[in-house]
């Protein structure tokens, strides 16, 4: 996968940063979080505007579509860059 989708974690609707799961990659120490019902985990990282959620976004265009849907049903504003 060599495009990815960002988000703000701040863009998060609270029901679900509630629920969000937070784990530590064991191979790479990434942090990773992961949402109900999202399709896939996305990886932690700070940046000079906050808090920000990538991931990668899939080939497949099933998968990414079921990635922008989940997106786009949260009302979660994203950016995906190739």
């Amino acid at each position: 996968m060599s495009a990815h989708a960002y988000i703000q974690y701040g863009d998060v609707p609270d029901e679900l940063t509630s629920f969000g799961r937070q784990h530590t990659d064991e191979a790479t120490g990434a942090k990773l979080i992961a949402f109900e019902d999202c399709p896939f985990s996305g990886k932690l990282d700070w940046t000079e505007n906050g808090l920000q959620i990538e991931y990668a976004w899939p080939h497949s265009l099933e998968l990414r579509h079921a990635l922008s849907d989940w997106f786009t049903y949260h009302g979660i504003h994203f950016t995906v860059v190739m």
